[in-house]
């Protein structure tokens, strides 16, 4: 069966051999490559998590500027257009007295002129009126007319 001889015993002795070439050749510079890779990850995401947390202290800084500068910003629209309604206001209240001026100014030209013409009816009315009655009657007669009363006619039949 099993029969221990030199055979085995150089062929473990070769093999131990065998093992201990492999672990000095092969297997410690594999481990020493695996630690330093470790170790390198490592610091990577040390200085990713350095990096993560400054990247997010500045958003948050820059948000709050942009913030403030948006309030700044809505507070000065806000006035300009408070600026702005004030001044519209003063220039419609400006010209809106202008206008009634304007108006006042036409309606007095227009009631001058109206009391002008309806005057300058008066000896035209006067003369169709007797007109008429000579027609009418024939003969022409001396009409005793009130040119105050005639007026006052003219005026109702606008």
């Amino acid at each position: 069966m099993f029969e221990l001889n030199g055979t085995y015993v150089i062929f473990l002795f070769l093999f131990l051999i065998f093992i201990q070439l492999l672990n000095m050749i092969m297997l410690k510079p594999v481990g020493q490559a695996m630690e330093k890779r470790a170790s390198r990850i490592q610091a990577n995401l040390d200085a990713a998590r350095n990096c993560t947390q400054e990247s997010e202290t500045i958003l948050s800084d820059y948000k709050a500027k942009l913030h403030t500068s948006r309030l700044e910003a809505q507070s000065i629209i806000q006035k300009a257009l408070i600026d702005g309604q004030k001044q519209r206001d003063e220039k419609l209240k400006i010209i809106q007295s202008e206008g009634r001026n304007k108006l006042e100014e036409l309606k007095a030209g227009l009631t001058n002129t109206r009391q002008s013409l309806l005057q300058s009816l008066i000896h035209p009315e006067l003369e169709l009126v007797g007109d008429i009655i000579n027609k009418l009657l024939g003969e022409r007669l001396a009409l005793v007319t009130n040119e105050k009363r005639v007026l006052q006619v003219l005026e109702k039949t606008r």
